[in-house]
């Protein structure tokens, strides 16, 4: 997953990580950073299913996303993690610029993601902000 996480870092067109009709006038974003390693328990897991689970935490920063594409990426790299696609194939997918490949139909869910900071030049706004990254 980290192997396949580099290759989204930079500028890219993004076009094949964003929802098919995106309003967006261009879809060149920069990722600036993109970190992905093994996370703590879910405190909405119940123990028994916490102990069977192994979590991640996936962190990616950037000026402004497309619509969806965090849970696009998010989903193509837990497809890496699970054995279902190799990074290999993530730089294939960046490089397709196609919304409607046929592993872009993948998208996480957005229960499970959350806003961690917005960050206005030297002001910072931290805390447990929910909603789906754009």
């Amino acid at each position: 997953m980290r192997e396949a996480a580099q290759h989204l870092l930079g500028t890219h067109d993004f076009s094949a990580f964003q929802s098919a009709g995106s309003p967006a006038p261009s879809p060149v974003r920069t990722l600036r950073q993109v970190s992905v390693s093994p996370g703590p328990a879910s405190l909405f897991a119940l123990p028994q299913e916490s102990s069977r689970l192994q979590f991640w935490t996936l962190e990616f920063e950037s000026q402004s996303f497309l619509y969806r594409q965090v849970r696009r990426m998010t989903a193509v790299l837990v497809a890496v993690g699970l054995g279902a696609l190799t990074p290999t194939q993530v730089k294939a997918i960046l490089e397709s610029r196609d919304p409607l490949g046929k592993h872009q139909a993948r998208v996480a869910p957005a229960h499970g993601l959350f806003l961690k900071s917005v960050l206005y030049g030297a002001l910072e706004t931290s805390g447990p902000q929910c909603g789906d990254h754009r």
